[in-house]
């Protein structure tokens, strides 16, 4: 009995490690977030890492993290800039709504600002939710990769929802933690990105190629070209 307490292959410690290596990767994507420019990059380890994780193949976390990031370091500043600046121009664009009131008497014009306003944000969030996985899994020049993610998020329109749907319950969870019990809070925080992240590599797993669990399943463990 105590062996198998003790045994680090068991299923208690092998979610003890996943849980571990999550805090781990949170860090990492902070740190290595820093200088802002490299934000893009960052998360492209970190999707790069979440693959891994959930193949059952993520030997080691700074080491699989910090190989992604050398790889996509340059795409992956592009990704920054071009993510930034779309950014920036949408929340001036629902800025400039919200400060402009109704358009006084033309209604049309008010609700037809806003139904752009949602169309742009809609793109956006596509662009985010597709870019960083397509990127740390393919090689492909950055326009091919914006094409396969905007592609990707109108026909895996099931996946889409599914990642939207699941990528905010855990937001609202995390906000909640805040308001509720910010003693614990921290811990929902640590894990938010990493959880996430797995989560979308699951529901894309057949866009992406992924097997989870591969590393125990009798198949070879060949790349995706």
């Amino acid at each position: 009995m105590t062996e198998q307490i003790f045994d680090m292959d068991n299923g208690f410690w092998r979610t003890v490690g996943k849980a571990g290596d999550m805090v781990l990767l949170t860090f990492l994507t902070f740190i290595t977030s820093i200088p802002v420019i490299t934000a893009g990059t960052s998360f492209c380890a970190l999707y790069y890492v979440a693959f891994k994780i959930l193949e059952d193949d993520n030997r080691s976390t700074i080491k699989n993290f910090f190989h992604s990031f050398r790889e996509n370091l340059l795409q992956g500043m592009v990704l920054t800039v071009c993510m930034g600046a779309a950014g920036g121009i949408l929340s001036f664009d629902i800025w400039f709504m919200v400060q402009a009131g109704d358009f006084g008497q033309n209604q049309a014009l008010f609700y037809g600002g806003w139904v752009i306003c949602a169309f742009l944000g809609l793109l956006y969030l596509i662009l985010f939710l597709y870019l960083f996985p397509l990127q740390a899994r393919f090689y492909n020049p950055l326009r091919v990769t914006v094409k396969n993610a905007l592609m990707g998020g109108v026909l895996c329109l099931k996946q889409t929802v599914l990642m939207i749907v699941g990528d905010g319950m855990m937001t609202a969870l995390v906000v909640l933690c805040f308001r509720t019990v910010p003693q614990i809070a921290v811990i929902p925080v640590l894990l938010f990105l990493p959880l996430c992240a797995c989560y979308n590599a699951w529901v894309l797993r057949t866009l992406l190629g992924l097997v989870p669990g591969k590393k125990n399943l009798p198949v070879p463990d060949e790349e995706t070209p």
